[in-house]
């Protein structure tokens, strides 16, 4: 019976420690919501949302979308054909809707670059040319 209570001691332990270390992260996570102290949750969403430079989207993609076109659909095909043709370039990209007139209208801006208006139908030129200028812009830092 004592070896039972012995061993359910060294048990609670090796739980303690292992554990301890993460709620005391989580514990200071919650005061400073500074997302390198939540532990297993590091994105870079998170890093971009509290303001990390260099982390996250760095190209920012303006579409100015017509109030006359009604189509939600098409806002988010357009939307999640963007966002896939820069990640098969391994480059984030964060979108900004703007109302607009006219046709659809994308520009791309890179830090102090802005490349573009591209039509929808020319929309992947203006990717490659926002992901070159992303890289050119990295090469220089």
């Amino acid at each position: 019976m004592h070896h039972t209570h012995r061993s359910l001691a060294y048990v609670m332990l090796i739980i303690v420690i292992v554990v301890l270390p993460t709620v005391a992260a989580l514990g200071w996570y919650q005061v400073t919501r500074d997302p390198y102290f939540r532990p297993l949750g590091i994105t870079r969403e998170a890093l971009r949302a509290y303001g990390v430079p260099g982390v996250g989207a760095e190209v920012v993609a303006y579409i100015d979308w017509p109030a006359a076109h009604a189509g939600h659909a098409a806002r988010k095909q357009l939307a999640e054909d963007l966002a896939a043709s820069f990640a098969s370039k391994g480059v984030d990209v964060q979108l900004v809707f703007r109302d607009g007139t006219g046709s659809t209208r994308i520009t791309y801006a890179i830090g102090n670059s802005v490349i573009g208006p591209y039509s929808t139908a020319r929309a992947a030129e203006g990717v490659a040319a926002a992901v070159e200028a992303y890289r050119m812009n990295r090469a220089r830092r």
